[in-house]
């Protein structure tokens, strides 16, 4: 990812965000993801990311970390087109590349469309985490996430 793509990145984040977690995780949380929030968040990337391009520009993107998918997200105008699978396939071989047989990622209880692909892609349940995120310094209520894997 290059500096130029911080803010589709950031705006595909926000969107993707949202149609993931509203509704799924407590509202206090969700009202913390604002777009500023995810502007600044996206410099601050770590890991490595990857932008998935369509015909209007980027379309989505993937960030790991080691062994772990920690974002994956499309804008809405472009799911279903292949791009997530693209996406996801680059981050596998990135992680295989580096030496790790088993990739891991997780999504939230609830999110049917996330669980559909998953599934779709060969990733199987191996358990689930109680989520708790003290982000104002109070704890803001819990969620569950799906624990996932796949041998690469």
């Amino acid at each position: 990812m290059r500096a130029g793509d911080h803010a589709r990145v950031a705006e595909i984040w926000h969107e993707g965000w949202h149609d993931a977690h509203d509704g799924l995780v407590p509202d206090a949380l969700s009202r913390l993801r604002t777009p500023d929030a995810f502007r600044k968040a996206v410099p601050k990337l770590t890991r490595p990311v990857r932008v998935g391009l369509t015909e209007g520009g980027i379309g989505g993107f993937v960030a790991w970390q080691d062994d772990g998918i920690d974002y994956l997200f499309l804008a809405r105008a472009v799911r279903g087109t292949g791009l997530a699978q693209a996406l996801m396939a680059r981050a596998e071989a990135e992680i295989a590349a580096a030496g790790h047989t088993v990739a891991r990622i997780d999504h939230v209880e609830g999110n049917a469309r996330a669980a559909r692909f998953y599934a779709r892609e060969g990733w199987r349940r191996i358990g689930h985490e109680d989520e708790r995120w003290p982000e104002t310094g109070d704890s803001i209520g819990g969620w569950r996430s799906i624990l996932l894997e796949k041998r690469l």
